[in-house]
This record gives C-alpha cells, structure tokens and sequence, in this order.
C-alpha cells in the first residue's frame, strides 16, 4: 500500500481524519511504502508548522516499518503523464506513479484520486 503525505500529516498534526489514518498504517503495517518525494513533502510541511516536533516525528517515520522508495525514471515519467491527465500536484503524481508502478492501493485522504485509475483508499 501506498501511503500518501496527506495520511503522514493528518496523523502527526491530530487532523479530525488522524485515528482513521492510524487506524489503516496499523493495520497495513508490514505493506507499507512512500516515495521519498512524497517524504520530502511531509518533511516541510512538518518542519514549517512543528519545527520544535519535526527531528521526532522525523525519526518515527523512519523508524517505522514503512520503506522509503526513491523515484525512477519510468516513475517520473508516470508522473509527468499523470500530471497532465488528473489534477494533481506534484507530490501527489508521485504518490499515483508509485501505486501504478506497484499495482497497489493508495492510502489517501486527498479525494482528487478518486478520478484516477489507481485503487484508492480513503475514509
């Protein structure tokens, strides 16, 4: 499974959809993975809004059992296409590219991805 930042976010910043968000990473625990772009994402948005929590936060997510999955070429590429297809942004069509590329559902609370051709999985 996929997991998009806006499932990183709501669960560190105790967003209203955060229990249902830790609620799905429990459970898909030993399935987990996260393109590094979508990381780098999480990243800033933590350090900009939790700057006193960020090296925590930060170590828990790379603590835990999700993998951390650098884009390819051919994911860039998915990207780029998936771009011009749906409305997403940028992290968001490495998070699609990923799932496409794995054949796997996308953890998300982003509804945009509802108009793709991946498996979503939202509340």
């Amino acid at each position: 499974m996929v997991v998009d930042t806006s499932i990183v976010l709501a669960v560190f910043f105790n967003e209203p959809a955060g229990p249902w968000a830790l609620d799905q990473l429990q459970r898909n625990r030993h399935d987990l993975q996260m393109s590094t772009v979508n990381y780098a994402e999480a990243l800033i948005l933590i350090q900009d809004r939790q700057p006193r929590l960020f090296q925590e936060i930060r170590d828990k997510i790379e603590e835990s059992s999700m993998r951390l999955i650098p884009p390819t070429a051919e994911q860039a590429e998915v990207a780029a296409l998936a771009r011009l297809r749906y409305p997403l942004n940028l992290g968001d069509c490495f998070a699609y590219a990923l799932a496409k590329q794995e054949g796997c559902p996308l953890l998300t609370l982003d509804r945009d991805f509802r108009r793709t051709d991946v498996k979503v999985v939202v509340p």
